[in-house]
């Protein structure tokens, strides 16, 4: 099921005690009481009978398939959010879907997301009423919010649209059936977005940190942890939810108490993936250092960092390969050693080799892992530098019909690279400077 709203996202958080209720199925079951950890909308009231349930989960197709077996009452999915009212046992699963899968449709219409895409199926039983979670914030909302707020159902002969009860941190279905389902906010609606702050440590020495800012979406974090996973060692710290909501679009930068280089200087707030994030480096880190975000002048989230989360700075961190999370974003704000990088430590012949090879031969060579790594960000900042450089390398048409033919991220780098590569040297070369002005980090770690 999807949740789609105006540019803007939305987090809660949720407290329970834990006593185990006596189901069949051996699911862990336990009472949840809402916790308001929004200020912005604090004022908005929300039920707190729900009982908090834990998933099976399946990963047979590699894809993470959650699957609950309820006895009659009112749940929510401790994963997702979602929440479901039955009057006798259901038995449902669902997954999280490719977030493009109704993408154009969608934007046809002038609708944008404001949740996950799931596929949700009741394999037993008969639901009275479906919550499906949302990260919109309804602080300052009218009406017209609602009014704006549409449920997508998804099949193979189309879709369609229909009205639901917008709620605090959900959108209300009765009687609902399922299929690939989302809601959507019309474009042009304002919307504010909760937040979550996920912050990744990838070196202790330089302290190096990865931080997010994104949506609280569930899905959103499975991207996040896509994005990480190849970052060998990264420790992640305890997920932050700041008590204030911000506008989708809205630029926000990150700081720090004790000397550091913030890369890049500001984010704007989108549902994207994969999604941006800020590198912090800092030298030589205090036992413990204050990060806060800043957006429109004001303070949306602090919080204290302590040495004992990320570990002490003597520890000596392994070399690892830098992935397209590490790469994003990077400029060659800091200097970075031989560790950073794999391809450092290749033997000096091979080095040679690549240093005297033609850009054509380079780009080609570096094409499989720069298809694999390249962040949507930096496509976008190579097309308008390749249209807009002296001796232009790409037409506005080429441009247009890569990001227009498919709206899969890999696929356009993969045209875009076989268009450059086709003509030829001085084509190759613009592209290659272009690609490591960038992003300097991952540059250096394809091109020694």
């Amino acid at each position: 099921m999807f949740l789609f709203f105006k540019v803007s996202n939305h987090f809660f958080i949720f407290f329970w005690s834990p006593k185990r209720l006596d189901i069949s199925g051996g699911e862990m079951i336990y009472h949840h009481y809402g916790q308001r950890c929004c200020n912005s909308c604090a004022d908005i009231t929300e039920s707190s009978h729900w009982v908090l349930m834990e998933p099976s989960v399946s990963m047979e197709t590699g894809v993470p398939v959650y699957k609950h077996r309820s006895p009659p009452g009112s749940f929510e999915c401790a994963v997702s959010g979602l929440r479901w009212v039955c009057t006798g046992e259901v038995t449902l699963q669902y997954h999280f879907s490719d977030p493009d899968v109704f993408r154009a449709e969608v934007a046809m219409l002038q609708y944008t997301p404001i949740s996950s895409l799931m596929d949700i199926k009741v394999l037993s039983g008969e639901l009275l009423e479906a919550h499906l979670p949302h990260f919109a914030c309804l602080d300052g909302s009218t009406s017209s919010l609602s009014d704006a707020v549409r449920v997508l159902r998804g099949a193979d002969t189309g879709i369609t649209l229909e009205t639901c009860e917008l709620t605090r941190f959900h959108a209300k279905l009765l009687k609902p059936s399922f299929s690939l389902t989302e809601v959507l906010v019309k474009i042009g609606v304002p919307v504010k977005s909760h937040l979550d702050v996920l912050i990744y440590r990838t070196r202790v020495t330089p302290l190096t940190l990865l931080t997010y800012v994104v949506p609280r979406d569930a899905s959103m974090i499975q991207a996040v942890e896509e994005d990480i996973r190849e970052i060998q060692d990264a420790k992640k710290l305890k997920k932050h939810r700041p008590d204030m909501s911000i506008w989708m679009n809205t630029k926000f930068s990150l700081t720090s108490s004790c000397p550091a280089d913030v890369s890049p200087p500001e984010i704007t707030l989108k549902y994207i993936r994969p999604p941006d994030l800020f590198q912090v480096f800092i030298e030589n880190a205090d036992h413990c250092f204050d990060l806060e975000l800043i957006s429109e002048g004001q303070s949306i989230w602090k919080a204290t960092i302590q040495s004992v989360e990320y570990g002490e700075t003597g520890e000596v961190a392994r070399s690892h390969k830098m992935s397209a999370a590490a790469s994003r974003h990077s400029r060659g704000v800091f200097h970075r050693d031989a560790s950073y990088t794999s391809k450092a430590a290749r033997a000096d012949e091979e080095e040679g080799k690549m240093a005297t090879t033609s850009n054509k031969d380079q780009l080609f060579m570096i094409r499989p892992d720069l298809i694999k790594r390249i962040s949507g960000s930096v496509l976008r900042d190579l097309l308008d530098g390749l249209q807009g450089h002296q001796a232009p390398v790409l037409s506005g048409r080429e441009a247009e019909e890569i990001l227009q033919s498919t709206r899969v991220l890999r696929d356009q780098v993969t045209s875009l690279i076989d268009i450059v590569y086709r003509k030829g040297e001085k084509a190759c070369d613009i592209m290659l400077s272009m690609l490591e002005e960038l992003d300097n980090y991952l540059y250096r770690d394809l091109v020694p």
